[in-house]
Order: structure tokens, then C-alpha cells, then sequence
């Protein structure tokens, strides 16, 4: 076992490293959360298979994901978080090289969900590690370090994606996972610290049960709401499932000794609040980044890549507000970082509601300048900030229960903001001439405009909440046994 004292003058040489070494691992797994998007059509034609089974390449990995998030806190308690984040890194890169060879659709299937079996712990894990080894003043500039891989992976995968099966194929696209998994693993080796195993620690198997069922049930719903309405009963019964089952679980982990998620934190109306908050910015954040590339490639005929390419400056903005909401964060509390922040998000949304055919690509830049900027100052300030305000002895079972939820919150945005779109844009073209081509494009992108009208909804009732939060959190000692 090893103690880290987390000091000024000594921790931050420690801290720094562990922190990056965290967010390399976080960026490995959730880079191939995004990264087999372009790759579809051509998978499709390789295999000579349908779309559908294809679509199960991406499915299958997200599935697998939010199956075993539930049980992380409980392997890194019981096998310290070094030996199972290790592990989890190294089957990660495994299967990469696996899915490169494989021969067939079902195989790359099989493969893709050992990746994701393995990727869900990642991410709980590397969270909890990092909350326990920086020191509470230098939470909100360094906890910022791990918000990088959300913003990057989303741009970047489909852009990598896109890059490698233009010059390779797509074996390409699981082989450079490979040096990526390898230095990963290095560092890992070299500066995160062995932690304390509890060799008595029991696994809570309803929860183990419960919450898998009822989080696959949800999502799977939610992924069915993008073909068949809420009046097709598979898919209103597996949301309705879910839901029960999940509410079944909360009251189950509740009373057990040995709970798989520490959901008592639900009965602190700071976190509640918080996580809200938390919530509601995902929504529009992933909204956005499926709303912006479909505008421009109606509006500016934008190929799907070059699209993609054009939110590289939201990625670049939200580092930028992570690097000043951090220093806000640590310096005055969470409301000083993050009511500006949603702000600036609710003026970047507005003007997005104002799209147009005159709309020009500086226009629109400056726009989602905006949105990143204030996401970077929100997004993981607030997720300190419910770290911060859970019970501290659990917060390895905190993590997977905050990572559980935002994948149902990620497909949800998606969904949500598809299915109004698609809705705005049948409203707005149902009496026009199809052949009046002018006016038809018009109507589409005005449609678009309508559609931020939620997003900029979902963001007053958020900045409204961050009003409610609390700057005084719970206290934790500054030396911790890691």
C-alpha cells in the first residue's frame, strides 16, 4: 500500500501525473464510444451484411457498457482501483486487437462487447481515483484534467475514424488503439498507486441483478424510440421495465450493508440538485453536437466528415472554460463557475435558435464558441461539485452510479432532439411546393432554429438551479491513505 499526503509541496508532483495518466486510459475507451460512427457503411459493405447487424457493432459496446458500470466500485474496493483499472485497460486493448481480426459480423459483435465489458469500468474508476488523491483546493482545476476526454472523444473519433479508413481500412481503427492501450498501461504502472484491497467486501447481488436489467432496459428503449413511437408496446414496456426495476433497486440499496451504488446520496437535496444540473447540460451539449454537423450539411452541403470537423472549435472553447471555471471553482465555489457558465451556454443556444439560410460559418463559430466556453466552465465543476457533496466513504460507488445515469442521458439527448427535429421539419414543410427548392431549404434550416427553442429551455430551468446550490460542501481531510 502506498500514502500519499497530499501536501502543497509534494502532492501536485504525484497528482499531476496520476490526474493525465487518468484521463489517458478515460480517452482510450471513450474514443471508441464514437470512433465506429463513420465506420458503419463501411463495415456494411465488408461484411456484405445489413445495416441493422451492422448498427449491433456500436450497440453491443454501449450495451456492454452500462451493463458493468454497476459493478466497478465494488472490483476496485475489493481489488484496490490499480489492479482493476490495469486489468480493465489491458482486456480493452486485447480486444481491440481481437475486433481487427475478426473474420465475421458476429465475431466483431463478440469483440466489441468484450470492449465495452471492459471500458465501463474505466471511467467510475478512474473518477473515484482521481477524487482521492487531489487535494480539496486543487479539485476544480484538476478534476477539470478529466473533462478533457468527454470533449475530445466525441470530435475526435469520428474524425480518426474517418482519417484511418481513408488511408488503411477500418482493421485500422481497432489497431490504433493498441499503442495507445500499451502506453496507457505503462503509465499506469508507473504512477498510480496500489490502494488497500478489502478482502471481506460481499457483493450486493440484487443490486448486481437489478440495476444492469434496469439500465439496459431503459436504454434500449430509448434506442427504439428513434424507429418505432412510445405506442409500440416492446418499446414502451422495456422503458416502463426499466424504470420500475431501477426504482426497485434504489429502495433495495437502500437497506442493503453492502450497497452496489451509494443511492442515499439521493436523499441530499444538494446533490439532487446537482446532479440535475448535471444532466440537464448533457442534454443540451450532445444535442448540439448532433444538431450542428446535420445543419451544415443541409444548409452549407458540408460533407458528414467536414462536418464533423467543425466542431473541433466547441472542443478547443471548452477547454478554455474548463481552465477558468476550475480557478473560479477553487477559488469562490461552484456558483461562481458555473452560473456564468450556463450563461454564456443560454446566449450561444439563443442565437442558434435564430438559424437561417443567411447564416454564415462565422456566425455559427461564434455561436458555439459560446456553448463551449460555458460548458467547459459548467460541466465538471459540477460534477466536483456532487462529489464533493456525497457521503465520502462511498464515493467508489457514487462514480458508477453517476456514470450509469449519463448514459442513459447521452441516448436520451440524442433521441429527444432528433425526434423534434424531425417533427419541427414535417411542421414546416407539410404545405410547401417539394419542387420550390428555395423555399423548401429555407423552411428545413428555419426548422432547425425551432429546435433550440428546448435545448434553451432545459438551460434557464438549469441556470435556475444552479442558483439553489451551495457553496459549503462536505469536509474532507487533505491527507488521504490511497
Amino acid at each position: 500500500m502506498q500514502n500519499i499526503v497530499l501536501d502543497e509541496k509534494v502532492s501536485m508532483k504525484k497528482v499531476i501525473p496520476i490526474v493525465m495518466t487518468i484521463s489517458v486510459g478515460m480517452l482510450l475507451v471513450m474514443m471508441d464510444t464514437t470512433i465506429m460512427n463513420i465506420a458503419v457503411p463501411t463495415l456494411n459493405k465488408s461484411f456484405n451484411t445489413s445495416l441493422k447487424t451492422v448498427q449491433w457493432v456500436i450497440t453491443g459496446y454501449t450495451f456492454a457498457l452500462a451493463a458493468v458500470i454497476p459493478l466497478s466500485g465494488w472490483l476496485a474496493d475489493r481489488f484496490s482501483d490499480k489492479k482493476v483499472f490495469f486489468s480493465a485497460i489491458a482486456l480493452f486493448t486485447f480486444a481491440s486487437y481481437l475486433c481487427s481480426l475478426a473474420s465475421s459480423i458476429d465475431y466483431l459483435i463478440l469483440f466489441r462487447v468484450i470492449q465495452g465489458l471492459s471500458g465501463g469500468i474505466v471511467g467510475p474508476i478512474g473518477m473515484a481515483l482521481s477524487w482521492k488523491v487531489i487535494p480539496q483546493e486543487k479539485r476544480g482545476a484538476l478534476m477539470g484534467l478529466l473533462g478533457l476526454p468527454m470533449l475530445i472523444a466525441p470530435i475526435a473519433g469520428p474524425l480518426l475514424s474517418g482519417w484511418l479508413l481513408d488511408i488503411a481500412s477500418w482493421h485500422a481503427v481497432f489497431l490504433i488503439n493498441i499503442p495507445v492501450g500499451l502506453v496507457a498501461l505503462f503509465l499506469v504502472y508507473k504512477f498510480i498507486p496500489t490502494s488497500k484491497e478489502i478482502q471481506n467486501e460481499k457483493l450486493d447481488w440484487k443490486g448486481l441483478l437489478l440495476a444492469p436489467i434496469g439500465f439496459l432496459s431503459i436504454l434500449n428503449g430509448i434506442n427504439r424510440l428513434g424507429g418505432h413511437s412510445l405506442n409500440d408496446a416492446l418499446t414502451s414496456g422495456l422503458i416502463i421495465l426499466g424504470v420500475l426495476l431501477i426504482i426497485v433497486f434504489y429502495f433495495v440499496e437502500l437497506k442493503s450493508k453492502n450497497a452496489l451504488m451509494a443511492v442515499e446520496a439521493f436523499k441530499d437535496g444538494r446533490f439532487v440538485r446537482g446532479i440535475l444540473v448535471s444532466w440537464l447540460n448533457q442534454i443540451v451539449y450532445f444535442g448540439t453536437m448532433l444538431l450542428v454537423p446535420l445543419f451544415l450539411q443541409t444548409a452549407k452541403g458540408y460533407s458528414p466528415l467536414h462536418a464533423g470537423e467543425m466542431l473541433a472549435p466547441l472542443a478547443i472553447a471548452s477547454f478554455v472554460g474548463m481552465v477558468i471555471g476550475g480557478k473560479l471553482f477553487d477559488r469562490w465555489g461552484v456558483r461562481a463557475a458555473a452560473l456564468p457558465g450556463v450563461a454564456l451556454m443560454i446566449a450561444g443556444i439563443y442565437l442558434l435558435t435564430g438559424l437561417s439560410v443567411t447564416t454564415s460559418l462565422t456566425q455559427l463559430i461564434s455561436m458555439i464558441l459560446l456553448l463551449g466556453v460555458g460548458q467547459g466552465m459548467t460541466m465538471m465543476q459540477i460534477s466536483t461539485y456532487n462529489l464533493s457533496v456525497a457521503p465520502k466513504n462511498v464515493v467508489t460507488r457514487i462514480t458508477p452510479m453517476i456514470n450509469s445515469a449519463m448514459q442513459i442521458v447521452n441516448s436520451l439527448a440524442v433521441i429527444l432532439l432528433s425526434n423534434v427535429l424531425t417533427k419541427n421539419i414535417a411542421q414546416a414543410t407539410k404545405s410547401l411546393d417539394v419542387f420550390n427548392q428555395a423555399a423548401f431549404k429555407k423552411s428545413i434550416i428555419e426548422a432547425y432554429g425551432t429546435t433550440f427553442w428546448l435545448p434553451l429551455g432545459l438551460l434557464v430551468v438549469s441556470w435556475l438551479l444552479v442558483t439553489t446550490l451551495s457553496n459549503k460542501t462536505n469536509k474532507v481531510q487533505k491527507s488521504q491513505t490511497v
